[in-house]
């Protein structure tokens, strides 16, 4: 113990402590971006087997013109931040048989591409609600007819029916 006292080690000077730029240097090297790090050294199958998406609504079977309410989880089945590269800064979409946000008229998104993110075990939670019409002009919309209706939801991706990126679900819509 006397040594450590008798080198000075132990001594502060009157100026407060302030990190050098060496030490902010060492600092940020131990900085991880751990999204990136997942994206560049995950396999891309193991990426897509990670991610679970599900869609429900709250009945099966609604009455003609009762609003239809669309229940979406993306969920990250494993304990590792996980990125998904998509095709458009919408990560995920939507769709009434086949039609994106049960629209016939294109959306003005655009092409570029974006990723979607999770941290370790998220969960990403959305609501939407169908009001059972179809859109046809950018300012009109017509009622469906009672009959079987998908549902489907799917992130943003090349081939994402078969990379396992989108559910659907089927409902009744009686007259």
């Amino acid at each position: 113990m006397r040594r450590i006292y008798e080198s000075r080690a132990l001594e502060r000077g009157d100026e407060p402590f302030t990190p050098s730029k060496a030490d902010d240097d060492k600092n940020s090297r131990r900085t991880i971006n751990w999204d990136a790090f997942s994206h560049a050294f995950m396999p891309k199958a193991l990426r897509n087997r990670a991610i679970d998406v599900s869609v429900t609504t709250n009945r099966d079977t609604y009455e003609l013109g009762e609003p239809v309410r669309i229940g979406v989880e993306f969920r990250n089945r494993i304990p590792f931040p996980v990125r998904l590269r998509t095709e458009s800064p919408n990560v995920w979409t939507w769709s009434v048989d086949g039609l994106e946000a049960a629209s016939r008229v294109p959306r003005a998104v655009p092409e570029r591409p974006d990723a979607f993110s999770f941290s370790r075990s998220e969960r990403k939670r959305f609501r939407r609600e169908w009001p059972q019409r179809i859109q046809v002009t950018p300012g009109e919309w017509e009622s469906v007819d009672p009959g079987t209706y998908t549902i489907e939801v799917s992130i943003a991706c090349k081939n994402g029916e078969q990379r396992g990126l989108t559910d659907r679900t089927e409902i009744e819509i009686r007259d």
